[in-house]
């Protein structure tokens, strides 16, 4: 069985000469965060997985954590889904949209997710590596073996996996709109709270209720 350890070397092994991404976890602080983040959620018992599309440049593609900014890994407050950790002193203070919405709905339901992308690798516009581009369908096709190692590796099973936005709900060939929730970066109509609330912290707080 793969290791947490394998797995985060083998995600930092993959190149991204010559392709217009950017591998976080080619760098040593996007590395260990990952690293530690994983491995707190081992210890934890983790009950949901949320999915997204790809690192965005202002979060994931900094933190290495996906839906996480500098400023949510560094607030104490979070410690206890991202795990407590000394955090390095090189890590700044840049906000993200999906971040900032997200990480709210978390901490008011106590949840402790297993966050992760379709593309663990940030597609970014020729000539402009501060962008987001959104990933072919060959690269979203290449991040489902990952996904399939985190199930493996946490024991998750489909009903606990959870895509945020279109995009990741087709590549997981989700059928079933309770398992798709609206990204936070494109909620035009205010929809992804209420459909947090409903789909993904109502059953967290089952979940615990029948332990």
């Amino acid at each position: 069985m793969q290791t947490i350890e394998k797995f985060v070397d083998s995600l930092s092994s993959i190149p991204d000469k010559d392709r217009l991404i950017t591998n976080p976890y080619r760098i040593d602080i996007c590395k260990n965060n990952l690293l530690h983040y994983l491995q707190h959620l081992k210890g934890s018992k983790v009950d949901i997985m949320l999915i997204g599309e790809a690192p965005g440049y202002r979060g994931c593609a900094l933190t290495g954590i996906p839906f996480t900014d500098e400023i949510q890994l560094k607030y104490p407050e979070n410690n206890y889904a991202l795990g407590d950790w000394k955090r390095s002193s090189k890590i700044g203070n840049t906000a993200e949209r999906s971040a900032s919405i997200i990480w709210p709905a978390i901490r008011e339901y106590h949840i402790i997710p297993l966050m992760w992308n379709v593309f663990p690798f940030h597609p970014y516009k020729e000539g402009k590596r501060a962008s987001n581009r959104t990933p072919t369908q060959s690269e979203l096709e290449e991040g489902l073996k990952y996904i399939d190692a985190l199930k493996t590796i946490f024991q998750i099973n489909d009903s606990q996996v959870f895509a945020v936005g279109k995009k990741a709900k087709l590549l997981l060939g989700l059928t079933d709109d309770n398992h798709c929730i609206r990204h936070p970066a494109n909620d035009y109509k205010k929809e992804f709270r209420p459909q947090f609330d409903l789909k993904i912290g109502q059953l967290y707080l089952h979940n615990q209720f029948v332990r």
